[in-house]
């Protein structure tokens, strides 16, 4: 019978820093200032953060070491000669990174639960193992003492001050002493990029929408918030709410234009003059009174005539779904920021943004993926 492995508790070591640009220095006669501490956790400001990441420094190298075969045959230099100068290495990019810049750092340390499996391997002062905690939820459950502290040493400058992570480490200490580092192949929601070479003739479409999107006043809003949501690295809550304002943007702007070629094109087999009468009246009466699901609704059938049933709703139920989620968050619901639907909400803008492009310049249709 196959033995479990074995759940042994250890103590925790979660590292984190931020550069601070703008707004902070550190006191020319400092290396160190500690910011804030409680049981188990502390906040300094530091010029170097080599010493403080040491221990952490090797288990990334031997995370890097691990994925090129680290006790596999014919490796020029033995393990720890390698070990040191990735280590080396990986503190010089480091350096490079932070410049000059001001490091606030955060230690925590507590209890944890490990699972020691078959392919733990002990070395001399450590274990290496793999998957054997759960790094991402002790990172977690720091997210939100970590904005507090951020913005309380923000106010301290009337200058601009932004935070940008240098780098993260988790790792565990055992009853003996040794530190236990647990390596994980992927860690968390993969992103997966595709991208296929853009096709020659596709320049023209490209040029008109760049044409219209560069001088047209109307989707300005709308532009430079899918921007925001576009650049890389951007926290998933931040892209999530400047995709969704560019959305309503769009629907917005779009919907009075639409809503009189929608009505213009009705096929109505009554009395004319009549009908146009009543059709006005309801207009009048409704104006202002739409909600932005029935403008979405109206705004998809105008833009997309030709898109299938299946595919209509489905994009009515994902708006559905992306509006439910932001106005939970408007009125103060807790929400999963790993979780939420960017690719769903990404998807949707760039079809619309590109319908709507392309009723304007008539330029080609929208891409594949968004159909």
């Amino acid at each position: 019978m196959r033995q479990s492995p074995a759940t042994v508790p250890m103590t925790y070591t979660h590292l984190c820093a931020w550069r601070v640009i703008g707004g902070i220095g550190m006191p020319s006669d400092l290396d160190t200032v500690t910011l804030a501490s409680g049981e188990g956790w502390s906040y300094s400001l530091m010029r170097d953060i080599d010493k403080a990441f040491a221990v952490s420094d090797r288990g990334a190298a031997l995370a890097f070491l691990a994925l090129q075969g680290i006790f596999g045959p014919a490796k020029v230099g033995t393990l720890e000669e390698r070990l040191a100068e990735e280590i080396k290495e990986l503190q010089e990019a480091r350096r490079n990174k932070t410049g000059s810049y001001p490091i606030l750092l955060f230690a925590a340390t507590g209890p944890v639960d490990v699972t020691l499996g078959n392919s733990a391997q002990q070395r001399d002062e450590y274990v290496l193992t793999f998957d054997a905690f759960d790094k991402a939820a002790i990172r977690q459950r720091f997210v939100r003492q970590h904005r507090a502290m951020q913005l309380a040493l923000a106010l301290e400058s009337k200058a601009r001050v932004r935070f940008d992570e240098a780098t993260v480490g988790t790792y565990c200490t055992n009853a003996d002493g040794h530190t236990v580092y647990s390596l994980s192949i992927s860690g968390g929601k993969a992103e997966i990029i595709v991208a296929s070479p853009l096709d020659p003739e596709a320049t023209e479409t490209v040029a008109q929408r760049f044409e219209l999107l560069s001088t047209s006043t109307k989707l300005d809003s709308a532009v430079r918030l899918y921007a925001d949501m576009a650049i890389y690295g951007r926290e998933p809550f931040r892209v999530f709410i400047s995709g969704w304002a560019a959305l309503e943007i769009l629907i917005n702007k779009t919907f009075k234009e639409l809503e009189e070629r929608f009505f213009s094109t009705l096929a109505i087999p009554h009395q004319p003059e009549m009908s146009a009468k009543f059709l006005a009246a309801v207009r009048r009466t409704m104006e202002g009174k739409h909600s932005l699901i029935d403008r979405f609704t109206l705004v998809s059938s105008v833009l997309l005539p030709k898109q299938a049933a299946e595919a209509a709703e489905a994009d009515l139920s994902a708006f559905k779904l992306i509006k439910k989620l932001r106005d939970e968050i408007a009125h103060g619901s807790t929400f999963d920021e790993g979780g939420m639907p960017i690719d769903e909400l990404s998807d949707l803008l760039l079809k619309y943004l590109a319908a709507d492009t392309e009723r304007t310049t008539g330029a080609a249709s929208a891409p594949a993926s968004a159909t």
